[in-house]
């Protein structure tokens, strides 16, 4: 009462004296309301209101005195420019409105505000204050507005607390440092707790929290922008937000929805900046989508959980475009099959997913697919995914499963990092690739795998894991990519059988090209079986850098056929061919039955300018498969021909060094082979039923058979002649071994340099062969043991040679040298191990010519072919007899081009 009293003494003294002055009241730093005094009767202050009694009017303008942050007086001309709208909770909204003769009619019955703006001014600003349990405001506009919101407080029972009408942009903004709140209810019948029917667009630093408990958090058939603001859907019967299109450029936006969090319709999507928060639960949900149309994000925050079955992080059936901006993505939500055609078609759980195409210029990514999440997928496309920059980190953790696809075919499916119905194309980034499930890829494309730049680290921990697969072709054209595997085989029930499958670092249907940057592929014992790189076609590497290491262990399985069947881990394996033209490459297979290049067609090394550097290594031991039949480590393994060309060639293995089971071939390169085995009888250097070497060197030393031309046994045992042929037309030779030189056929020698050297003891030999042995060219020079198996070249033999059977042994530290006469040097050779019998052949041995054969001696000066422990050919340099003994003087046939020497 005493304020009452004061202000009526003070405005009846007054209005005389300041009858021209003006009363305002201020709100956020605007005036609110003004009027002059004289037009004022009195203002009455009670618990919640100051009320303005206005002469001539009966009705009471009532503001809350919360929303008063002053009241001032002024002589100068005040222009209200701003409506208020202020909530009372049940009691009639108040209402400031200045433009009530210029075509904006607003009226409140209590809490029911309804406005309709036919003034045709752009931009009027509503000031929406207040707080009500059950209001709204129902605006109808023929122009642009601006809704200020200023600590509303607003629940409608009933419907929308705002709705706004005429297909006009709504530009609400968040009055700084205010928090604003609208809810609808379960019994709205309304679409959303924001409803227009024209764009929206949210500016200003305050707060807006909303419930969309009947359906939609902000609904409108036009877009919404988020230029800034913190903006928190908590509840959402349906989208968070639904609409026609969607900007956002700042601000904070937390969405928790049942449905979809952003619904932008089959309109585009354009993220520039902000941080956006979706919580998702429900199956086949997405937490920021669109329909027919694309999404463009420049930079921003994405913080999204998506749990239900077969929902999507982003989503949209056009192009995804991602320049920038931070994601985080949990996904938990299994994979759903839907019956289709003939069996079922799968929707996964993914984080980032385009019908067409995502291409990736920039961003940090962490998408992380729990062991729920099976299937889950961390981009996929239909179409093209393209990537030239960013950070990805990326885990999945679900095992894969079988399926009968739409055509009515058992398939399978898996968790898979990158997924594309088409090609993926890599030129740039950083990848930090990871699973843990059964039968997951960390990159996936039905179409080809293209990298020709970034750095991808791939961990697969999984059973039957893939570092890169492709039902095209995998070309690798720059980047640095590193593969660890730790999943073991499966048998996979088929036929009779089983159908086994790998743990692979790079897998393709089509061919695998390597052509530059580096590979590095690490397989643990645990990766039982795998597979470096393997392909239904070819492998073709022309450069770069290629590291395989594999340990995990070899296996018998039943074949679809039930057939007694067995696996073991292979660096390279290919169904066609391999083709090395360039590049550096180095494995090691250390599992039992381990292969470094296997092909079950052709293998091919070098080409007449194409000159790689091999490094191939196998270090487990054999392991029987049934009967007499073993799995053997090899380092090269074919079914069909084994070339090699130029390069540089070096292989280590406990078991076999090449094998093919059609022909081999070395025309050029420098070649290492060691085959050495503690197991008695194992360790074929170079093995094939027809072999030709026409150049290059060729170093062999094995702890079987240095060379063995062979078919297998036939008929008749294994001295019978299989018809398999050795032929030497050219480059250097060098072997040793038990039968240094072993052919169940042929071997013919028309060029060359042939050095060999096999055991001590019998019954293995030097030089060992069922067919014909036709020295027709070139120069050999052979030593081995006195087996009284060994056989002089055959008389069919165009060119001269010398068969030597000594009584005594030579010494590995001594030489044997040849010369005639006149001391003109014919041979020198130091063997490898001590030695009886000799095959000796030259184009320089003449007919009927005196020959002198000396063990031991002195050499100096010269050059020297041969191994690298020093056993070999010495030429060019000057014997000196000193410490040598003379074994025998002959003469040479004059007739016939053999030549036998006994002493």
């Amino acid at each position: 009462m005493r304020n009452y009293l004061t202000l009526i003494i003070f405005f009846a003294c007054s209005i005389s004296v300041f009858a021209q002055q003006k009363i305002r009241v201020h709100n956020s730093g605007n005036t609110m309301y003004a009027k002059e005094i004289s037009a004022v009767d009195s203002i009455k202050l009670d618990n919640s209101y100051a009320k303005f009694k206005l002469t001539g009017n009966t009705d009471l303008l009532n503001i809350q005195k919360a929303v008063i942050d002053s009241i001032t007086f002024t002589e100068t001309t005040v222009n209200l420019d701003k409506i208020y709208i202020i909530y009372n909770g049940l009691d009639n909204a108040t209402i400031i409105n200045p433009y009530a003769n210029a075509g904006v009619s607003i009226t409140a019955v209590g809490a029911t505000v309804t406005a309709t703006a036919t003034s045709g001014i752009a931009n009027l600003e509503y000031n929406i204050l207040g707080s009500s349990t059950n209001g709204s405001l129902t605006l109808t506009t023929d122009q642009d507005v601006n809704l200020v919101l200023n600590n509303l407080s607003l629940t409608n029972a009933n419907g929308a607390p705002l709705t706004i009408i005429g297909g006009k942009t709504t530009n609400i903004l968040l009055t700084t440092g205010t928090t604003n709140t609208l809810s609808d209810s379960l019994s709205s019948v309304k679409n959303g707790t924001i409803t227009t029917d024209g764009p929206i667009v949210i500016n200003n630093s305050g707060t807006l929290s909303i419930a969309g408990l009947k359906k939609h958090g902000i609904n409108t058939s036009s877009s919404i922008s988020i230029l800034n603001g913190t903006i928190a859907i908590t509840a959402a019967a349906s989208d968070g937000l639904h609409s026609e299109g969607f900007v956002m450029s700042g601000g904070n936006l937390t969405i928790s929805s049942t449905s979809d969090g952003i619904d932008a319709g089959d309109s585009a999507i354009l993220i520039s900046g902000g941080t956006i928060n979706v919580t998702s639960v429900s199956a086949d949900v997405k937490a920021i989508k669109t329909g027919n149309n694309t999404i463009t994000i420049n930079s921003g925050t994405f913080n999204l959980n998506v749990s239900g079955n077969a929902s999507k992080a982003i989503s949209a059936k056009g192009i995804i475009t991602l320049n920038g901006g931070t994601y985080n993505i949990n996904l938990s939500g299994a994979v759903v099959l839907t019956a289709s055609g003939s069996g079922y078609d799968p929707s996964y759980c993914t984080g980032i997913k385009s019908d067409v195409q995502i291409n990736v210029n920039g961003g940090n990514y962490t998408i992380q697919a729990t062991s729920t999440a099976t299937g889950g997928k961390g981009f996929s496309a239909g179409g093209i995914i393209t990537i030239t920059n960013g950070t990805f980190n990326i885990s999945t953790a679900a095992n894969g499963a079988n399926y009968v696809n739409i055509s009515g075919v058992a398939d399978t499916y898996g968790a898979v990092a990158f997924s594309s119905n088409s090609d993926i194309n890599i030129s740039g980034g950083n990848f930090t690739l990871s699973n843990s499930g059964s039968d997951g890829k960390a990159i996936s494309a039905d179409g080809g795998i293209n990298i020709s730049g970034g750095t991808v680290g791939i961990s697969n921990s999984g059973s039957t894991g893939k570092g890169l697969k492709s039902d095209g072709a995998i070309t690798f054209n720059g980047g640095n990519t590193t593969i660890n595997l730790s999943g073991a085989t499966v048998l996979n029930a088929s036929g009779t059988g089983y159908n086994p499958s790998y743990p692979t670092g790079l897998k393709a249907t089509g061919q695998i090209n390597f052509n530059s940057g580096t590979v590095t592929i690490s397989g643990t014992s645990a990766a039982t079986g795998a597979r470096g790189f393997s392909s239904d076609s070819n492998i073709n590497v022309s450069g770069g850098t290629i590291n395989i290491t594999l340990a995990g262990n070899g296996a018998n399985y039943t074949n679809t056929t039930g057939t007694t069947d067995s696996y073991a881990a292979a660096a390279f394996t290919s169904n066609t061919g391999l083709f090395f033209t360039g590049g550096n490459v180095i494995t090691t297979c250390s599992g039992t039955g381990g292969k470094g290049l296997k092909s079950d067609g052709t293998i091919t090394i070098g080409s007449v300018s194409g000159s790689p550097t091999l490094n191939i290594t196998t270090t487990g031991a054999r392991f029987l498969v049934m009967g007499s039949d073993y799995c053997h480590p090899k380092t090269i393994v074919a079914t069909g021909i084994v070339s090699i060309i130029n390069g540089n060639t070096t292989l280590n293995s406990t078991d076999d060094g090449i094998h093919s089971d059609a022909s081999i071939a070395i025309s050029g390169g420098n070649n290492l082979v060691n085959a050495i085995s503690t197991t008695n009888g194992v360790g074929e250097g170079i093995e094939a039923p027809i072999m030709n070497f026409s150049g290059g060197i060729t170093n062999v030393t094995a702890s079987n058979d240095g060379i063995n031309a062979t078919y297998g046994t036939v008929g008749g045992g294994t001295e019978s002649n299989d018809n398999s042929q050795l032929n030497i037309s050219g480059g250097i030779l060098i072997v040793a071994g038990k039968d240094a030189i072993d052919s169940n056929g042929n071997i013919t020698i028309t060029g060359g340099t042939t050095i060999v050297c096999g055991p001590t003891s019998s019954p293995e030999e030097g030089l060992d062969f069922n067919g014909t042995f036709n020295m027709n060219g070139g120069l050999i020079i052979s030593a081995g043991s006195n087996s009284n198996m060994t056989k002089n070249f055959s008389s069919t033999s165009t060119q001269r040679t010398m068969y030597l059977k000594s009584s005594s042994q030579l010494a590995a530290t001594s030489m044997l040298h040849i010369r005639n006469a006149s001391g003109t040097e014919m041979v020198t050779f130091k063997p490898k191990n001590a030695v009886y019998y000799f095959h000796f052949s030259s184009p320089n041995i003449a007919a009927s010519t005196s020959y002198q054969v000396y063990f031991g001696g002195i050499y100096t000066g010269g050059n020297f072919v041969g191994n690298s422990t020093g056993w070999g050919l010495y030429t060019g340099g000057t014997y000196s007899t000193t410490g040598g003994t003379l074994k025998t003087t002959f003469t040479s046939s004059s007739s016939s081009t053999l030549n036998t020497v006994t002493f």
